[in-house]
Formats: structure tokens, sequence, C-alpha cells
């Protein structure tokens, strides 16, 4: 298993999807940036390289609006070593994510419902796996294409920017250490019209609020001494 960096500057909390009119929130970015946290992006599924590096462009720009900055370390998965947990035996901190894409038959056997796009599972201010369900994701875009094509949108959304803000959302639940949703911003727990035409404009943010606990938790991780073992 070989690691490509790219330096760009909780169970059942699950990113569902509302087609109702909802508000509008934009969150103030901060002029101070914290420590940056890595995630290590291990590309089961096969999303295509460009809307991958397209994907990781909108989640980077997410966390940087709430003064939060992010390294991608994008895994390239091997016949010998393709299991997520071996990563070549290395050892990651607090500030290291594995965050897994997996294709449809790795998440039919999580039994999650398939409005589900992605899970931040477990408990605890410390822990470091985002799962995103890529077939949930592209069944929500498709949803999304027939909604544009029928006039309900004024504008289309990219699979990018649906798969960026699905990622951004997973990784507030683990770095906010919150096991509820929002009533505004992309920590709702449902998206509506509103929100997808803000996602387009870039305006699906975190809040001030929750922009504050994100640098602080980042700043946390980054501030450990010990590395973990990767499990």
């Amino acid at each position: 298993m070989k690691t490509t960096l790219r330096w760009t500057l909780n169970v059942g909390l699950a990113l569902t999807s509302g087609f109702t009119g909802l508000g509008h929130i934009a969150a103030a970015a901060s002029s101070e940036t914290s420590s940056a946290i890595t995630v290590h992006v291990y590309n089961y599924a096969g999303v295509a390289p460009k809307t991958l590096t397209e994907t990781e462009e909108v989640a980077t720009g997410i966390f940087r609006k709430a003064g939060v900055e992010i390294r991608w370390a994008d895994i390239v998965l091997t016949a010998e070593s393709s299991r997520a947990n071996s990563a070549d035996h290395s050892t990651f901190t607090l500030a290291d994510i594995q965050l897994s894409i997996f294709p449809r038959e790795m998440y039919e056997r999580t039994r999650v419902p398939n409005n589900v796009m992605g899970l931040a599972p477990g408990t605890g201010q410390d822990r470091r796996l985002v799962y995103i369900f890529d077939a949930n994701v592209e069944a929500r875009f498709w949803r999304l294409v027939g909604a544009h094509c029928g006039g309900r949108m004024e504008r289309q959304v990219s699979k990018a920017q649906l798969l960026g803000h699905a990622i951004a959302h997973e990784l507030g639940h683990l770095l906010l250490n919150q096991q509820v949703h929002s009533a505004q911003g992309i920590m709702r727990g449902e998206w509506g019209f509103t929100d997808y035409r803000d996602m387009t404009n870039g305006m699906l943010l975190f809040t001030p609020q929750q922009a504050e606990l994100l640098r602080v938790d980042v700043r946390r991780r980054s501030g450990q001494q010990e590395t973990l073992e990767v499990n």
C-alpha cells in the first residue's frame, strides 16, 4: 500500500436527505488558522481521480472557512495490501483521520438505511474513523439531477460538491464529538433545496460556534505527543 500526499491549504448519526426548503447559514471564516489534521483516504469505491481531487478541494474549502486546515493522504491500494487497517504498519496520531469510501458491496454489509451517506462510528473524543457510502451518494446525486432537470432546483449540484460536503459533515461529527445534528448549516440532519443551493455557492458551512469547537479539537489532536497504532 502506497500513500500519495497532496498538501492543500455516531453510529446512526447519518446524513439524511430532505427535499423541503430550509434555512440558510453562512459561518464566519477565522482569520487565524489552527493546526492541521491529515485525512487518509481509502478509496475502495474507486471514485474517479478527478472527482476525488475536486471532492477534497470542496471539503478543504469548508474547513478552511472554519479556520481548520486539512492535509489529504490518498492511499494507493494494491492487491497485496488491500486492507485499510494495515497502512504499512505505520503509526497515526490523533490528528490522523482514516476516511474509507465504501462501494455498494461493502455498504450492504452494514445494513444501514439507503439514505445514509456516511457515518462517524463509535463514541468519544478520540475517534479517528469516518465511513462514506459511495452508492448512496451516487443515488442522491442522480435524484438531484432529476430535480434540476424537472425545474425544482435552479443549479445542479456536482457529485464532487455532494461528496465533499458529506465528508465534511461526517468529519464534523468526529471533531465536534457531537451525537446530534444542528438546526443550521452543514451539520443539519436533513438537507433541503435551500441547502443544496448553498452547497453550489460554497455557503453550506459550519456555524461560528461549531468552527470554534473544531479549532479547539484540532489543536488538541495536533498537540498529542504519543502515537497510536492503527487498529
